[in-house]
């Protein structure tokens, strides 16, 4: 099947303001179920895009700064890896940002081993930290943050066409995205994309990465400034579209 990779279907807003207002509400099991309801519409007819390595194909002005995993086993060099026409939109969006501003990769692929490995890990942390939660709330706390293998469509970094990005200047130092000391907002919502709380400066430095990301078909997470996916069944169900062309992707390295 041959799918139009330039017409796409405008953002669900309804949609994503009756996620907004279950998060709000912090109805986490409600915020899954009707998520769910509608990633169950997605069909998703996998185009076969190669995944090709960052370290090979990525423009050389965007920087490589990935965040640390401290989970044994993964190699970080396995997560450099992105769908081609996610790469070719990326250098593009370089190409296009202010002289002096470099997009910067902080995570894109991820395997299953390393989603699981993810979990057991902040788990563990969420055990720790609030011990009277049974595990049945820190796993369901979990899941409204993680996307699993087991989910009813493959997490957005499993198939090659999420990614997380911040913006810096050219001496790698990150531009205001975030409220440099949380406690001074002492809310958990400063990481959603938009935010009243949010400063001027910080709030125009996210439209600038919004809007760079957008004008070239990626999908903003409300819940994570920095998580854009374009082609995956999380970016289909925000657009509005049927179909999704990432699966879980033939890995040839």
């Amino acid at each position: 099947m041959n799918i139009n990779l330039n017409v796409f279907n405008p953002f669900d807003y309804t949609l994503i303001n009756k996620l907004k207002k279950l998060d709000s509400e912090n109805k986490k099991e409600e915020f899954l179920k009707f998520q769910k309801k509608y990633l169950e519409k997605v069909t998703i007819i996998e185009n076969n895009d190669p995944l090709l390595s960052l370290r090979e194909h990525i423009n050389k002005d965007i920087q490589l700064n990935l965040y640390p995993l401290p989970i044994e086993g993964i190699n970080d060099e396995d997560r450099l890896y992105l769908r081609k026409i996610v790469i070719e939109k990326l250098n593009k969006i370089q190409d296009l940002l202010p002289k002096g501003l470099h997009l910067v990769i902080r995570d894109a692929f991820r395997n299953k081993e390393m989603v699981l490995k993810m979990y057991d890990l902040y788990f563990k942390r969420a055990k720790e930290k609030e011990p009277n939660m049974s595990d049945k709330e820190i796993d369901l706390w979990l899941r409204n943050k993680l996307a699993m293998p087991d989910d009813v469509v493959p997490p957005g970094h499993m198939t090659g066409g999420a990614i997380d990005l911040e913006i810096a200047y050219d001496n790698g130092e990150f531009i205001p995205l975030r409220h440099p000391n949380t406690d001074i907002i002492n809310d958990p919502k400063h990481i959603y994309t938009f935010n009243k709380n949010l400063s001027k400066e910080i709030y125009n430095n996210r439209m600038l990465l919004y809007k760079s990301m957008t004008r070239f078909g990626f999908s903003n997470f409300f819940k994570e400034y920095w998580h854009y996916s374009y082609g995956d069944a999380y970016w289909a169900l925000r657009r509005k579209n049927k179909t999704s062309f990432y699966g879980i992707p033939k890995i040839n390295k």
